[in-house]
């Protein structure tokens, strides 16, 4: 009797164990982007034209099938219908739903960015 209810009590831990932390919800990751400065541009170099925002959903199954699109490309495409050059600033909030995390997830995210044209000065030629 007794090896019965360690086995179970083993069993209970190992199945406790091995999907703890395996299937999360709700997770929220605020946070700045990295943006890489190539060159060195002052406030004279470019005008804001003002805030550009973008939001979906990007999903993968297995590591393998990936729909959906990441954000970057939105808000350039936004910017570019103000009569914008590029973008500067973005900010994306993300919200991930996850099981086994190479199983599927599910990433909402929204982005914002401040849309900016360059002068004339800046422009290459």
């Amino acid at each position: 009797m007794k090896t019965w209810k360690l086995r179970t009590v083993l069993l209970l831990a190992l199945v406790s164990l091995v999907t703890s932390g395996c299937i999360y919800r709700g997770i929220r990751i605020p946070g700045l982007g990295t943006n890489h400065t190539q060159y060195v541009i002052s406030s004279d170099d470019f005008q804001i034209l003002g805030t550009v925002e973008a939001e979906g959903i990007y999903t993968d199954w297995f590591l393998l099938v990936l729909t959906g699109e990441t954000g970057y490309k939105e808000l350039v495409d936004k910017s570019k219908t103000l009569g914008g050059d590029e973008i500067m600033n973005y900010r994306f909030e993300i919200e991930e739903t996850s099981i086994l995390f190479f199983v599927w997830n599910r990433i909402k995210w929204k982005a914002t960015a401040h849309a900016i044209k360059y002068r004339e000065k800046i422009k290459k030629p």
